[in-house]
């Protein structure tokens, strides 16, 4: 009778077990991304500064799925992987002949719950963390990071968020080698979310604290030596890359405000703000090094109007540049990690997928521009037509005594067109279409060449 019991509790427990499981959801959803680009004069922002390079031709995919573990509206786990980008025909990222490579890598891992009889959320874990942005990307911060959020919404109108992240942490946990002090790298941040429907404003401010040994802004001093062609004469360039270690640990705030109305029907605006000071230590400053005080800002303006067969967009930028003295406080504004300024498909962080972009600014930081869109227009049914030109320049001055400028400076400025085509197949299934053309025009260099970009993608989404 003894072992009858025994055995009876056992298969209660299984049951139980089995009963407890089936009540856990899991949901998966993601993105099948393919993209074929034909590219003239590639390498547009490296030391050749866009001299004549050739065409080329390329094809790549990713695919991206977010896992959902899900016991209660209150309470679920997410995994989210990729598998990509896996270039064809690049033994390194599995796409040679063969097609077999380590190519799956752990994008953001987290628990997200509501501690239960409160307004509070917590998630925890390997995240997708961003500063407010409600024209455009955040210039500041815009990646996964290891990192805490705590959201408490007293009401509808009003909610704060509060967050610590653990950015690069390089002690030795194993040996111990490494100091625990000045090995860690920790941003701080309280968003403030006050939505005074049709009117949101998001003040927002910053602190990081980054240890001398963690600090990825600089590095070791390296020399790139390219050939390029320049008004058909072979030139061996050679570029200095003057960034140095840090030797101080450093201090770095912001202060932000992203706003945006849809006040007026069919009138949408948006604004970003934010300005940014670290103190002195060493630190990179795009293509140089300084070692004073740096504060800058950055401001982006967006508007659109939507017609009834097209919508006019207009997006205008401006971001404070270094100058050319050794002397005094910079005026370059520090950053983290940019979200991508994703306004056109090859001179800024438009594009789709990896198609090439950036090709003058990814973050906007140290330029200034305008872009001038007519976007949604449609002759096809599911068939839309995005038109953008652009004008974008430097703010960084430019020194004829210097021997390394920080790109672009106000002597570089291009033109931009793009003509974007979006066909949705299926409800799951578009074909992206994209053709850019750069004209730009670099103090640096003599006789370079208009980049011409035309790629199309395909986006399964499921």
């Amino acid at each position: 009778m003894k072992r009858i019991i025994i055995l009876m509790l056992a298969c209660t427990m299984v049951l139980g077990a089995v009963a407890s499981s089936s009540a856990t959801e899991f949901k998966a959803s993601g993105t099948l991304d393919m993209a074929f680009q034909w590219l003239d004069n590639a390498g547009p922002r490296d030391s050749q500064r866009n001299a004549s390079e050739g065409a080329y031709f390329n094809a790549i995919q990713r695919l991206r799925t977010k896992i959902d573990i899900i016991a209660n509206e209150s309470l679920k786990g997410v995994y989210y992987l990729e598998v990509g980008t896996i270039t064809w025909g690049d033994e390194n990222s599995g796409g040679d002949l063969g097609t077999d490579g380590i190519n799956v890598e752990t994008k953001r891992l987290y628990l997200d719950y509501q501690v239960p009889h409160t307004a509070l959320s917590l998630r925890m874990g390997l995240q997708g963390l961003a500063l407010p942005s409600l024209a455009n990307n955040n210039p500041v911060l815009d990646d996964d990071v290891a990192a805490i959020v705590a959201n408490y919404s007293f009401s509808e109108r009003f909610n704060v968020v509060a967050a610590w992240a653990r950015a690069v942490d390089v002690e030795d946990y194993a040996t111990r080698n490494t100091p625990t002090s000045n090995s860690k790298y920790d941003v701080f941040t309280i968003i403030a979310g006050l939505n005074f429907e049709p009117v949101t404003v998001v003040p927002y401010v910053a602190y990081a604290a980054i240890g001398r040994n963690a600090d990825i802004h600089s590095s070791a001093t390296s020399t790139r030596v390219t050939e390029i062609t320049v008004d058909g004469v072979d030139t061996t360039l050679t570029e200095t890359d003057s960034v140095i270690t840090a030797t101080e640990d450093r201090d770095v705030w912001w202060v932000g405000l992203s706003a945006k109305s849809h006040y007026w029907e069919n009138l949408n605006l948006a604004f970003d703000f934010v300005w940014g000071w670290s103190d002195g230590s060493e630190m990179a400053v795009g293509d140089s090094t300084s070692s004073r005080d740096q504060s800058g800002f950055y401001v982006l303006l967006h508007g659109d109007y939507k017609l009834e067969y097209f919508t006019p967009t207009l997006d205008l930028w401006y971001a404070s540049g270094d100058d050319d003295s050794t002397t005094g406080d910079g005026n370059y504004m520090p950053i983290i990690s940019a979200g991508g300024l994703a306004l056109t498909n090859l001179g800024t962080d438009g594009g789709f997928f990896d198609t090439t972009d950036n090709a003058f600014t990814e973050s906007g930081i140290g330029t200034f521009g305008v872009v001038l869109g007519f976007t949604e227009f449609s002759f096809i049914e599911n068939v839309t037509h995005d038109f953008k030109v652009a004008y974008m320049q430097g703010t960084s001055d430019y020194s004829s005594s210097s021997t390394v400028n920080t790109f672009p400076t106000d002597e570089d400025r291009a033109w931009e067109f793009n003509l974007d085509t979006n066909w949705q197949m299926y409800e799951n299934l578009a074909a992206i279409v994209e053709l850019g053309y750069l004209n730009p025009d670099y103090k640096s260099v003599n006789g370079e060449e208009a980049i011409f970009k035309a790629a199309i993608g395909f986006q399964y989404s499921y």
